[in-house]
């Protein structure tokens, strides 16, 4: 089975490899059976708990575990090498070091950044992999890195999860990557990670996600929106590349559908696009919409000026687009590649949208299983969009459609990583 891939802040923080349902059934099962129990070890604790040994580091207490077994651990920062959590073995985080109970212990989400148990991968090595269960941490600046598209091996930078389970976690900040390891690459000299605010005057705001217990991804950001700031957008999306420096933010999407353009016809200075994977690596959807924006008001006038061409079309809309006031301009119609990236993290993007920043709610959400129309053409008469009717139960991704046929529109805005 192919893996299944879960972005928080940066996509592949997590990779699944989902073995058989039973194993997770089992895993579960297991876990829920282990909290009635005292924990065969601690870390870090203070009291002893019941015959359990205390260890004064993870890997310690994990080393030579008999299996199945249950291991608690006090709040604190772990800088270890790669921690594994075996099979059969339940490694809960969260306690106070005086914790006497498992009433003792407190969710990650609930607690402040002293009651937290952080596995920190000091950009060094992947965080964690588990084979059984990791309960109530925070994992980040985890980092692996292989040059190999779709390795295993550069999947993963914070969790890898092989037939195991992870419940109740934050994760966050974590890289895996394709691009050789450089200073540009680790999110510590980054201005912004996907899921962040960006504001109006150029700065970040950076939102804490989690998962509810319903496996649902939920945005907090501590103390909302500052006084005197103004959140633009999302960043959705933040170039790998070295030398690239910068990153990409969505605004709110469109409530209504728009055309590409009605009627059709070959943009000059947007290069037809042939096939999806190609459509996916187009990332100009600047330079597309600059394209539209000098050809489409040449062309109306040739035609005599007709008011009916000059509806409201996809690249009018992200031109006129002025939500906050002043970032008029600012936009553009995305390309395939922007589209697609977006999707990938929709969920964490619904999250900020509908608990930050108040663009929806729960029952209004911002992605509709629909048509996006985006910039990159497939020909004259066709545009790359992105298609998501079967979303999740079926296909997503890119697939060709009339220029003429109406869609929902998001305004994406490129902004420098190097910015003050």
């Amino acid at each position: 089975m192919l893996p299944l891939y879960i972005a928080f802040k940066k996509r592949l923080d997590c990779l699944f490899r989902m073995k058989k349902l039973n194993l997770i059934i089992f895993s579960s099962l297991f876990a829920l059976l282990s909290y009635s129990q005292l924990p065969q070890r601690t870390v870090n604790f203070s009291n002893t708990i019941g015959s359990a040994t205390n260890f004064t580091s993870i890997s310690a207490a994990l080393s030579g575990i008999s299996t199945p077994a249950t291991v608690w651990v006090a709040a604190g920062q772990y800088t270890e090498d790669e921690i594994i959590v075996p099979s059969g073995v339940t490694l809960i985080g969260g306690f106070p070091v005086s914790a006497t109970s498992y009433s003792d212990r407190i969710y990650p989400g609930n607690a402040n950044s002293n009651q937290q148990s952080v596995l920190d991968g000091d950009y060094a090595h992947r965080v964690v992999t588990v084979y059984g269960m990791l309960d109530g941490f925070v994992v980040t600046k985890g980092y692996v890195f292989d040059s190999i598209p779709n390795s295993i091996n550069g999947a993963g930078g914070g969790v890898l999860i092989d037939g195991g389970v992870v419940m109740n976690c934050i994760i966050h900040d974590n890289v895996a990557s394709e691009v050789t390891p450089s200073p540009a690459t680790i999110p510590g000299t980054f201005v912004a990670s996907i899921g962040d605010i960006y504001c109006t005057d150029g700065t970040i705001l950076q939102p804490v996600y989690s998962l509810n217990q319903q496996g649902k991804i939920i945005a907090t950001l501590s103390g909302g929106i500052p006084s005197g700031k103004v959140a633009q957008g999302i960043v959705f999306y933040v170039d790998p590349s070295p030398t690239a420096n910068k990153f990409y933010v969505m605004a709110k999407v469109s409530t209504s559908k728009k055309v590409f353009f009605n009627p059709t016809f070959d943009v000059p200075g947007i290069p037809n696009t042939a096939l999806s994977n190609d459509a996916r690596a187009d990332f100009n959807g600047r330079a597309n919409t600059d394209s539209l924006n000098a050809y489409i008001p040449r062309w109306i006038v040739q035609m005599g000026g007709n008011p009916w061409y000059n509806q409201d079309y996809a690249a009018k809309y992200v031109n006129e687009y002025n939500i906050p006031a002043g970032t008029q301009g600012q936009w553009h119609l995305p390309s395939g590649g922007e589209l697609y990236k977006m999707w990938e993290v929709h969920p964490q993007m619904e999250a900020c949208a509908r608990d930050v920043l108040g663009w929806t709610t729960a029952q209004t959400p911002m992605f509709k299983k629909d048509f996006y129309v985006s910039s990159t053409e497939y020909n004259a008469g066709e545009i790359w969009a992105l298609t998501t009717y079967s979303y999740p139960w079926g296909g997503w991704g890119l697939a060709r459609g009339n220029k003429t046929q109406s869609g929902y529109i998001v305004p994406v805005s490129v902004k420098s990583q190097t910015q003050d």
